[in-house]
């Protein structure tokens, strides 16, 4: 039969997915309980009972996530990171045993089970090992524990897991060549076995000129070491501080620990004959046969094609490094706390807003404070003092003397927010924190909170409880913040799918812009329905037909110049026309003054 096709040719082209905006409703608890691993650093919930089956319900996070939960209405997730707080042990996670494979009678038999393993880089031959007798799995690691060093074997309930004794990332080995002096001809330095000489004369080749002072000659001797090529100088790196150079063996390890040092110089001083300090990662290989006995690597799933993932030994972190790791990895939050045994201090919860305020992906930092003296007027040196003065936009304080996460509930009232619904926009002042205990605090109290940009749970004499002031350390309310980076990234996202989904192009004309200025359009439509925008007199600057002091009676304005304006250069260079939106906010009513006049 002939084909229809010849006769009428039919293509179908689907159009690209057009991309997703970012979830402006969700928070990332940061903490340090041994449960999440660095290799993995993160993980999702749902619900606080999700938390409390992987966390248990008296851990940190546990604590502030129930907080986040306990809003009304409910946020819809959160994300609890790892914040490596101590060094980190290298570890083999073993398979996920099915209830086949965790049957005891498949370990019973065996009386001289065997297998080699690799802790912190060296392999242990395990022999001996009898299971004969043990009734469950934990005795199954207790008899591999016996023949086991440097690192213990454990049974968590579905896996087994090898964790190394030692902890780190590994340490590289360095030393010191300190110039205590100009130097004189044919003086020598040798590094790594390569002799390197002094000479008043121009250098050559492994030569290396004497300077005025030892400073001078330090440093052209730093200059020769960090460009050098040799096979073994450059096993190193160079750093240069006034007329000490430390070299830096550059593998991780106890391998630099044999790097030579050596000098004919009295005007040199060197930290020892060899570099120093280079240690091992903390970890743990994958388990694999000996040669004699009952090979049990695979039985307790540890080898190369049945463990989950070998995890080495991490670092400790201060809380910004904690927080650039994470924002790195995922966009997916927007809110970020710490709920960990050891809360950061003050000086780093600053750290880490200031690194939160340059983010060009913005995010929304939170702390609770529990310093008395955030109540005095008196002082100017609290955390709430210190991130008023600073003027954070994109971090906000919540004071408690109960509970040191409070912050998080303050999230969760925030966080439950739909900006795809209408009429969903809130103003956090007036809503409640359920869990938290509400603060009697003095009306002079209050006023101070009030001038340090500090969020409090306050009780009133009306019997009622709510969150005041519902506002960022810069004194922009967090309604507002939290609303225009939903607003900056609904532009973005209407904008570049626009661009994106097009199936020829957008053209470099008046039409073409036309379709970018009407998906700003339509992200303002979007910010009038939800009620961030609304009608309202324009008090900003005039652009396009805007003049200040007009009335915007949808809320928003869009402007684009046309294209006949532009110069050859942006043409060129296929660039738009500068789009302008003027958006007018909606706001929120905090105090009301009645004025009462009674006539008898």
């Amino acid at each position: 039969m002939l084909s229809v096709s010849d006769l009428v040719s039919v293509t179908v082209n689907l159009s690209a997915l057009a991309a997703v905006g970012r979830n402006f409703g969700i928070l990332m608890i940061a903490g340090d309980s041994n449960v999440i691993n660095g290799l993995q650093r993160y993980q999702t919930f749902s619900s606080i009972e999700q938390v409390a089956s992987v966390f248990g319900a008296t851990a940190p996070e546990y604590l502030a996530a129930n907080l986040y939960f306990s809003q009304s209405p409910q946020p819809s997730q959160c994300m609890i990171g790892r914040w490596l707080r101590t060094a980190t042990s290298g570890q083999n996670l073993g398979e996920i045993l099915n209830a086949t494979q965790q049957n005891i009678a498949n370990f019973n038999a065996i009386s001289t089970g065997s297998m080699s393993i690799a802790i912190d880089g060296t392999t242990q031959n395990l022999t001996g090992i009898n299971f004969n007798g043990t009734t469950n799995l934990n005795g199954v690691a207790t008899a591999v524990n016996a023949v086991l060093t440097g690192a213990v074997c454990t049974w968590n309930g579905s896996e087994f897991v090898i964790t190394s004794n030692s902890s780190g990332a590994g340490v590289q080995a360095s030393g010191t060549i300190t110039f205590t002096g100009t130097g004189s001809n044919t003086d020598t330095l040798t590094v790594g076995g390569t002799s390197i000489e002094l000479v008043t004369g121009t250098p050559t080749g492994n030569e290396v000129q004497i300077g005025a002072t030892a400073s001078a000659t330090a440093g052209n001797m730093y200059t020769f070491l960090a460009a050098s090529v040799d096979t073994n100088i450059s096993k190193c790196t160079y750093s240069l501080n006034g007329a000490v150079i430390t070299a830096t063996y550059k593998l991780v390890g106890t391998s630099g620990n044999s790097f030579s040092l050596a000098k004919s110089s009295t005007a040199i001083t060197l930290s020892g004959s060899d570099l120093s300090g280079g240690a091992v990662p903390s970890s743990v290989g994958y388990a694999t046969t000996y040669s004699s006995g009952i090979d049990i690597s695979a039985l307790l799933g540890l080898t190369s094609s049945t463990s989950l993932s070998l995890v080495l030994g991490y670092a400790a972190e201060s809380p910004v490094q904690c927080a650039t790791a994470l924002t790195n990895l995922t966009s997916a939050f927007y809110g970020l706390m710490f709920a960990a045994s050891v809360m950061p201090t003050d000086q780093q919860s600053l750290a880490v807003s200031s690194y939160i305020e340059g983010l060009e992906i913005t995010r929304l930092y939170g702390v609770t404070t529990q310093e008395t003296a955030s109540l005095s007027s008196l002082s100017n040196t609290d955390l709430g003092a210190e991130m008023a003065a600073a003027e954070y936009d994109q971090s906000m304080i919540q004071y408690s003397s109960s509970s040191p996460y409070a912050i998080a509930s303050l999230f969760g009232r925030a966080f439950s927010v739909d900006f795809t619904a209408q009429n969903s926009t809130i103003d956090l002042m007036y809503k409640q924190e359920p869990g938290v205990t509400p603060e009697n605090i003095t009306d002079s109290q209050a006023a101070v909170l009030e001038a340090k940009n500090i969020n409090v749970y306050a009780s009133y004499n009306n019997g009622t409880q709510l969150i005041q002031y519902g506002v960022c350390s810069s004194g922009q309310y967090i309604d507002t913040i939290q609303g225009v980076d939903w607003f900056q990234n609904d532009v973005q996202t209407q904008v570049f799918n626009v661009l994106y989904t097009s199936t020829t192009k957008v053209p470099q004309t008046d039409a073409g812009i036309n379709q970018l200025t009407n998906a700003c359009t339509s992200a303002c439509q979007d910010a009038v329905n939800n009620g961030l925008s609304a009608p309202g007199q324009w008090n900003g600057p005039s652009f396009g037909s805007l003049q200040t002091g007009q009335y915007l009676k949808n809320g928003y304005y869009v402007f684009a110049p046309s294209v006949s304006t532009q110069s050859q250069s942006d043409r060129d260079a296929r660039k738009s026309p500068p789009i302008q939106i003027a958006l007018k906010l909606a706001g929120a009513v905090n105090t009301v003054n009645v004025l009462v006049t009674v006539n008898q």
